[in-house]
């Protein structure tokens, strides 16, 4: 204790047998100790130093504290506290010490009425009094004593409190006060007034949640979530309503356009449950032809059978025969009649119940045949510009003549070009025209495939679709020159010269597609005349892939037109570019020989220079066997020659090794094996590693057979420079060491073995080549010496 703070002494007074501690406070020594007694702190050291004291003592310090601060909040809220532990071991509400305590409440709320703490610490423990009225009082005083700032503490501890009573009318009344103020409050209202099943009021208050914009609530939950809750409560409990129920329902349908299934259902559901059961079946038809996903659909159509086949099978269950009959109550039954079938009572209740219940049958069955239809209706207002639903639609009704035309009808004006979705707006006018075919209206169906060309689709291959399919119509009925006619009129229409600027109706002529097809009819029905008019067009047009351009080609040589043939050609291999133009030149070259043999050779060697000069190095091999063949069977051998040299260094490094094996062996045909020197040589000098050992070994071959040792042994130093010695996969070093062996001497022996071992430290210090060691670890290789 802090003694500079406060003196006081402690005097033990006898009273009745008991002790009694009163704190008196000495005369203060200075004006600072006079002012401590004013301050919580040095209150609150005290009550501190005093807390193991009985409870009479630090009451009496209490009292003497408030005397001096009665506005300290921290020791009236504490002071209570004490009290209210003391009271918790009483045995008994009708201790006086409980009124007492209400009275310490009072008493404190004089100066902390402003504390929302200790306003809510009374109503607590009046509410444990079980004093409602009182509660209820403590509640709206403090309401009237605390800022609207901290009402809310105050209201939301009053309806949880409310709320677990049985005064009803009292609870409606405090949460209709309290949600004037926080309209946010209404969903706990609601789920009280769900408890206490009081429905129309509860239907009042979803009502008024869903008519304000600026609600928001605690839970999460959206609109559409109350709307259904709505639905629900208003199904199951349909009597006595405050509210157009039916009106509020079909409301909510409209507003919410996704997942209004099981608003439907529910609206259903509230029309069977009143009794209206045509209303509940047109509820259901206006459902199943209203809702806009399939999920949806499935929920209402599926509801819907379940509900003729309930009625069905109470139909059924009061048909039984009389033993049945017996067990069920008369006035049951009679409700049933009266309600589900509304059928009086008279001698011809049975012929009328059974003829109720065929019919009953009857529209289930033609229920449960429409359901593709109706579903099929249900996608189609989800996406209107569905070309493969109204496809499937014109399937479904096309034994209906009436039903048919009007889809037809329909879906031609409903889809628009641009927008067609999952499919082609074509197809729809082919299904039309075939429609008119099938039944033999062969004027109709020419008629709406003319209009449907008229169309401006968005693609080009809509259009090609619809010419294509009245072509082949025409052909499958025999109609070959109409046939003809028709794609004529598609292909040899106006032409437009700007083809970044063309409708896709003005690209149809361009149409490769729509030419190979009159081409073929061309070939089966037509004359050599036109069949060239159509591929001369075509090549104006540039409509041709090579295969078209050698068709073309191979019919003018066919019909002696040789020179025309080769003009085609010299067309072709200038529309294109590699590499599509390989197939077309080998082609024409071989047409070209084969033509004219050695008549045209200056022309033959242009067109060998020209072909060489464009095709790319991977291509180019094949042209120049093929030039030097020619030159060999028709031209000069020198030029031959220098064919081949030339081919050696302008192909692809992967066919050098097979280019230099045909020169070899074309030189040594011709000129001799002494004139393979030079290439060989030259060999060596282009090829790398492995080609160039093989080459090396080659060369050193033929010098030993001429008897050249020296310039094979030449060789031999020279590709072992390639070659590691550790692992001679193409025999290199066994071979130089035989050739030592056989046509040395003790100096060129030395000499390979200096070779050797420079050779072996030299690929030692090297790095490692791993796609060297890859191959070698797949041979099982790695490690030998």
């Amino acid at each position: 204790m802090n003694a500079q703070l406060l003196h006081y002494k402690l005097e033990q007074l006898e009273v009745k047998g008991s002790s009694k501690f009163e704190v008196v406070f000495a005369a203060p020594d200075t004006q600072q100790e006079q002012y401590s007694r004013f301050t919580l702190r040095a209150w609150w050291i005290v009550l501190q130093a005093h807390r193991d004291k009985p409870y009479a003592t630090r009451m009496d310090l209490y009292e003497r504290a408030f005397k001096y601060i009665p506005n300290c909040y921290k020791l009236w809220f504490n002071y209570l506290k004490e009290q209210l532990e003391d009271l918790g071991g009483r045995s008994t509400f009708l201790s006086n010490k409980f009124e007492e305590m209400i009275t310490y409440f009072e008493r404190a709320l004089i100066y902390m009425h402003k504390m929302p703490n200790l306003w809510l610490m009374y109503a607590e423990y009046s509410a444990s009094l079980q004093k409602y009225t009182h509660t209820r009082n403590v509640y709206d005083r403090a309401l009237q004593s605390l800022p609207v700032t901290q009402h809310h503490r105050i209201w939301k501890a009053y309806c949880q409190w409310i709320s677990k009573t049985d005064s009803i009318k009292t609870a409606i009344s405090i949460y209709n006060r309290y949600i004037k103020i926080n309209p946010d409050y209404k969903e706990e209202y609601l789920d009280y007034l769900v408890s206490k099943k009081l429905w129309g009021q509860a239907c009042q208050i979803l009502v008024d949640i869903l008519n304000d914009d600026q609600f928001n609530s605690s839970s999460g939950k959206t609109k559409y979530d109350f709307m259904k809750y709505l639905c629900e409560i208003i199904a199951r409990h349909p009597n006595d309503l405050p509210i157009d129920a039916a009106s509020i329902m079909k409301f909510g349908i409209k507003k919410y356009s996704d997942e209004i299934g099981q608003l439907w259902i529910k609206l259903a559901d509230y029309y069977i449950k009143t009794g209206q059961f045509e209303q509940a079946r047109d509820t259901f038809e206006d459902a199943v032809n209203n809702v806009l996903t399939v999920k949806d659909f499935s929920l209402v159509f599926n509801a819907y059978v379940k509900y003729e086949e309930t009625i069905i099978q109470m139909l059924e269950d009061f048909d039984e025969n009389d033993e049945n009959q017996d067990d069920i109550d008369d006035t049951i039954l009679s409700t049933k009649l009266d309600q589900l079938l509304k059928i009086k009572s008279s001698q011809d209740d049975e012929v009328q119940i059974e003829d109720e219940l065929l019919l009953k049958m009857d529209r289930l069955d033609e229920l449960l045949e429409r359901r593709p239809i109706l579903l099929n209706s249900c996608i189609l207002r989800q996406n209107k510009y569905n070309v493969e639903e109204w496809l499937k639609r014109i399937e479904l009704v096309k034994g209906d003549e009436r039903m048919a035309l009007k889809t037809f009808t329909e879906a031609l004006e409903i889809v628009e070009p641009n927008l067609a979705d999952n499919g082609k707006l074509s197809d729809i006018w082919v299904a039309y025209a075939k429609y008119y075919r099938d039944k033999g209206d062969w004027k109709t169906c020419n008629q709406i495939f003319h209009k449907g060309s008229k169309i401006e689709f968005k693609n080009i291959e809509e259009h090609v679709n619809l010419w294509s399919q009245w072509v082949e119509i025409l052909l499958l009925d025999g109609f070959i020159n109409d046939s003809l006619t028709v794609i004529k009129q598609g292909l040899f229409k106006k032409y437009v010269k700007k083809l970044d600027k063309m409708t896709p109706s003005e690209m149809v002529p361009y149409s490769l597609q729509l030419w190979q097809l009159y081409l073929d009819l061309e070939r089966n029905f037509g004359n050599f005349k036109s069949l060239r008019a159509a591929y001369k067009r075509m090549v104006e047009l540039k409509v041709v892939t090579p295969f078209i351009i050698i068709n073309y080609a191979q019919l003018l040589e066919d019909n002696a037109f040789y020179e025309e043939s080769f003009k085609v050609f010299e067309a072709g291999v200038q529309l294109f570019d590699w590499p599509a133009l390989y197939d077309l030149w080998i082609v024409y070259i071989t047409k070209f020989i084969q033509r004219y043999c050695g008549q045209k050779i200056e022309r033959t060697r242009n067109l060998f220079e020209t072909v060489i000069e464009q095709v790319p190095k991977d291509k180019n091999r094949i042209f120049y066997l093929m030039y030097g063949e020619f030159e060999e069977q028709y031209g000069l051998l020198n030029h031959a020659i220098e064919i081949y040299d030339r081919m050696v260094f302008n192909v692809e490094y992967q066919d050098k090794m097979e280019a230099y094996n045909i020169y070899i062996a074309k030189v040594a045909l011709y000129l001799g094996i002494t004139k393979t020197r030079p290439v060989f040589e030259s060999a060596i000098e282009n090829l790398q590693e492995a080609e160039l050992i093989q080459m090396g070994l080659r060369l050193a071959q033929l010098e030993r057979k001429f008897g050249e040792i020296d310039r094979a042994r030449a060789v031999y130093i020279h590709i072992s420079q390639f070659s590691d010695p550790r692992f001679d996969d193409f025999g290199l070093w066994k071979t130089w060491e035989n050739f030592e062996l056989h046509h040395g001497n003790e100096d060129t022996y030395k000499e390979f073995r200096r070779i050797s071992k420079s050779v072996v430290a030299k690929f030692s210090l090297m790095p490692p080549d791993p796609k060297k060691i890859k191959e070698r670890v797949e041979k099982g290789q790695l490690g030998q010496a």
